[in-house]
């Protein structure tokens, strides 16, 4: 066989192979893959962890930063046996959010050797803000005081999400404290929409430091709905006189994502 015939055997075959491929291996191809999605269970695509990084909706736990706790929790008394309990908590991911994580804390007397109380509970941690989480009142029917607390967070329970939206934008304005020298202490503010849609489910902590900085007091409440534009008063409330000076008053905001985080 000549050089010519072989070299032409070679290219017949060569044709073969690629029309077999086109034939069979491409159908086979398209019949057995699966275009990698953020819930398929493996790291594919982008994706720089399973399910999550990349075009994902879901961080990856190495990708997000930890919460931070602003100074430590403080037990406040509201009244002989009733106390409340409040932590600030800055989450420094400015598009990462929690729908639901999961907390404990866990309240000592001065003794500190053993809990007292244990609290557990489940918040929204919104993106890139300081949010203020805040337990009470409650009784201790024991007797004891409790005056120091620990705040865990439970992290396998976070699922951190992407969420690059807008932030509404809500202006707390005219604070104002009064009946200071009556058993019923309280602050009236007036919150304003300067978003341009309506804003629901707005959860409100109003915290009154002293000269020294320490939280002495807190409250909450709560707004339904605001609209475009508007502006609703809101007032919070102590049952006995205040042990304190308020030096600063802090009203801090969090926009539940629905209602089923109102207690």
């Amino acid at each position: 066989m000549n050089e010519w015939s072989r070299n032409r055997k070679r290219t017949i075959l060569i044709l073969i192979f690629f029309v077999l491929i086109v034939l069979i291996g491409l159908p086979l191809f398209f019949l057995f893959y699966r275009t990698p999605t953020c819930g398929d269970g493996k790291q594919n695509g982008v994706e720089t962890g399973v399910d999550c990084g990349g075009a994902c909706a879901r961080l990856c736990t190495a990708e997000s930063l930890p919460l931070i706790l602003k100074g430590d929790p403080r037990v406040l008394r509201v009244a002989n046996n009733t106390f409340e309990v409040v932590a600030l908590v800055e989450n420094p991911n400015s598009t990462g959010e929690v729908y639901r994580a999961s907390y404990t804390f866990t309240l000592y007397d001065a003794q500190g050797t053993a809990p007292i109380k244990i609290i557990e509970g489940e918040t929204y941690v919104p993106r890139g803000m300081t949010f203020a989480l805040f337990e009470g009142p409650f009784s201790i029917e024991s007797g004891a005081v409790p005056t120091r607390a620990v705040l865990e967070w439970q992290e396998e329970t976070f699922n951190w999400q992407k969420n690059a939206t807008k932030i509404p934008e809500l202006m707390v304005r005219e604070s104002k404290l009064s009946r200071l020298d009556t058993n019923n202490p309280r602050l009236d503010a007036v919150v304003e929409n300067l978003s341009l849609e309506n804003i629901s489910n707005i959860d409100l902590v109003a915290l009154l430091s002293n000269k020294t900085g320490s939280i002495f007091a807190a409250s909450k409440t709560f707004v339904d709905t605001l609209p475009v534009g508007g502006r609703v008063p809101v007032v919070f409330s102590w049952p006995q006189p205040f042990a304190d000076e308020a030096v600063d008053i802090d009203i801090i905001i969090r926009i539940f994502p629905d209602r089923s985080f109102i207690r």
